[in-house]
């Protein structure tokens, strides 16, 4: 039985990020990822401005397919175009951005060890224990960072309610030719696909990335409404197309029992509006190591109590936002005619909303600036409407 400080269970960005931590913090850490990588990840693979500010270490470029500060905005015949400054986004290949991420826990000495698919973690008064297909580890604290569909989470709450999970499918395609290069920005198509969603194009190298998400209840016709959009936009399959489940952020859910932190996905942190993971699978695992390093160093239990700390802190750099977000995600769940609608008649709203990818914003503001805005807005679109009939 192999023992260590801290087991991080999960090679993505929230596990890797918490195990580069926790390594350069001084903990004997090991990382356990259930693949080989680099391996396929069901991802558009776009990093916000913001999350890429909680990386201490630029992205090296020769990993970066594409950057983007144009904003091409679709909403049936009508179209809003957004030129930044700077860019909002970047885009990569998951496997190998993740590949990078883990490299980084290793050189801080972080051991990893892949193909180790956890199947059981068992939490006692002198460790926690993890089994996987081939070995046994035990750790004074886990961190788990295993995706939405998570086994150490099985210790700390019950599974995710349906209704509680956004859905996508997504597949990167060969470029085609067209008047428009695809380079010159992110494309996002909203509204009735038949599905209440939206669906985007990525620029990448020499290929796109395209996808389509919706809500929990709209799941039954998304690859009929997927495979109807590449068709529309003159786009074959190549590749596989993937599809998986997004936690709705903002939801309250324990992320915390006695001797095991939950991170990422895993946890439930993800924008409920954009679908956007990775900035929160950052944080959390920054804030997860940091916690680990808090309580290990100084020999205080990691018992549920002590961890409630970690809980808090998420709730306070970015929990409270996500139920703004969640809130108003669900406005165009429920409304999404008025307003998208409202959303397509200026400019004002997707300016004030991509400024939450850059990290300028957040929806608390976004909120507060859509209460005070709504009604002239609502009244602008009505208008627009009857000179239109």
């Amino acid at each position: 039985m192999s023992k260590y400080d801290v087991i991080v269970v999960g090679g993505g960005p929230a596990g890797a990020v918490a195990a580069r931590e926790c390594a350069r913090l001084g903990l004997e850490t090991v990382l356990l990822e259930k693949e080989f990588l680099p391996r396929p990840k069901t991802c558009a693979g776009a990093i916000s401005a913001a999350a890429m500010n909680l990386l201490d270490v630029p992205i090296p470029p020769e990993i970066i397919e594409a950057r983007c500060s144009v904003f091409h905005g679709f909403y049936g015949d009508r179209q809003i175009t957004i030129e930044l400054e700077q860019d909002f986004i970047v885009l990569v290949s998951r496997d190998v951005f993740d590949l990078w991420l883990v490299s980084l826990a290793q050189a801080a000495g972080a051991e990893v060890r892949q193909g180790q698919k956890v199947i059981e973690v068992d939490p006692g008064t002198n460790g926690v224990i993890v089994r996987t297909s081939g070995r046994v580890y035990t750790a004074r604290l886990v961190i788990g960072a295993d995706g939405v569909y998570s086994t150490v989470a099985r210790a700390v709450r019950k599974p995710f309610l349906k209704k509680d999970l956004a859905f996508c499918v997504c597949s990167e395609i060969g470029t085609v030719e067209r008047d428009v290069p695809w380079q010159e920005g992110v494309e996002v198509y909203y509204g009735l696909t038949p599905v209440v969603g939206y669906r985007w194009i990525f620029p990448k190298r020499n290929r796109v990335s395209t996808g389509l998400g919706v809500w929990p209840s709209c799941t039954k016709h998304v690859r009929a409404a997927f495979l109807d959009f590449l068709k529309e936009k003159g786009l074959a399959v190549g590749g596989r197309i993937r599809g998986g489940h997004i936690p709705l952020g903002g939801i309250s859910r324990p992320a915390v029992s006695d001797g095991i932190i939950l991170a990422g996905d895993a946890a439930g942190f993800a924008d409920p509006f954009t679908g956007e993971g990775i900035r929160y699978a950052i944080a959390s695992g920054r804030l997860a190591a940091a916690t680990a390093t808090s309580l290990l160093s100084r020999s205080a239990p990691p018992n549920r109590q002590n961890l409630g700390v970690y809980e808090r802190n998420c709730y306070h750099s970015f929990g409270a936002d996500l139920k703004a977000a969640l809130f108003i995600s669900r406005l165009f769940q429920y409304f999404p005619r008025i307003l998208l609608g409202m959303f397509f008649n200026s400019r004002e709203p997707f300016a004030e909303s991509l400024q939450i990818l850059n990290g300028c914003r957040d929806y608390r503001q976004l909120y507060r600036w859509l209460l005070w805005h709504i009604p002239g807005l609502l009244r602008r679109s009505f208008s627009d409407r009857r000179v239109q009939a």
